[in-house]
Parts: C-alpha cells; sequence; structure tokens
C-alpha cells in the first residue's frame, strides 16, 4: 500500500516541488546580488565622504601651516627690529614659535598617516 500511494503522491507533488526548489534558489541568488550590489554602493559612499573629510582636514592644516609660518616671519622680524621689548611680548612671540612647530607636527603626521593608508 505504501508504494503505490508514495508513488501517487510522487507524480502529483514532485514536478511542483522540483519549481518550487528552482525558484527558491533563483530568488536566493537574486537577494545575494541585490545586497552585494547595496553593500558595494554604500562602501563607495563611505570611502568618498572619508577622502572628502580627508582633503578637507588636509587644506585646513595647510592654511593653519601658513598662517602659522607669516606670524613666525612676522615674531622674527619685530624680534630683531625691536630688542627692548618687554616680557609680554616675548611670551607671544614663545608662543607663536611654538605654535608653528606644532602645526608643523601635526600638517607631517596627517601626511604620513594619508600616505600609509593609500599603500593600504
Amino acid at each position: 500500500m505504501m508504494p503505490e500511494d508514495f508513488a501517487h503522491v510522487a507524480m502529483w507533488w514532485g514536478p511542483g516541488m522540483l519549481l518550487l526548489l528552482a525558484f527558491s534558489y533563483g530568488l536566493l541568488r537574486l537577494a545575494q546580488v541585490w545586497l552585494e550590489r547595496t553593500l558595494d554602493a554604500k562602501r563607495r559612499q563611505m570611502e568618498s565622504l572619508f577622502s572628502m573629510a580627508e582633503q578637507y582636514v588636509k587644506q585646513f592644516l595647510n592654511a593653519q601651516l601658513a598662517q602659522a609660518e607669516a606670524l613666525s616671519r612676522l615674531a622674527s622680524s619685530v624680534e630683531q627690529s625691536d630688542s627692548r621689548d618687554s616680557m609680554e611680548h616675548q611670551q607671544i612671540l614663545i608662543a607663536l614659535r611654538a605654535m608653528h612647530g606644532e602645526i608643523k607636527r601635526l600638517v607631517r603626521e596627517e601626511t604620513e598617516k594619508a600616505i600609509m593608508n593609500s599603500e593600504l
């Protein structure tokens, strides 16, 4: 009795199950491709945002470096032309030189990071 019922059920349900399996496999593959493309697009967006932020930081640091160099040149010229400045003026000149050195260090570190990131 079992073989006859099994053969009857297999004849009626077999092709439908095969079609169901084929469509299920196709839909899973389609979903996988769609997710991969979506994630790839989001990854590219994030990379472009990070590159824009990196360029902005570089431009900002370069502008700060230019300002620090100008202030340092101004401080040097004032220091050389007038040797009887007050103590407060001398402290300002020292602070300007320290700022100039710190900005140069930051630009150097940012450049090294950018080089290391581009090598990866």
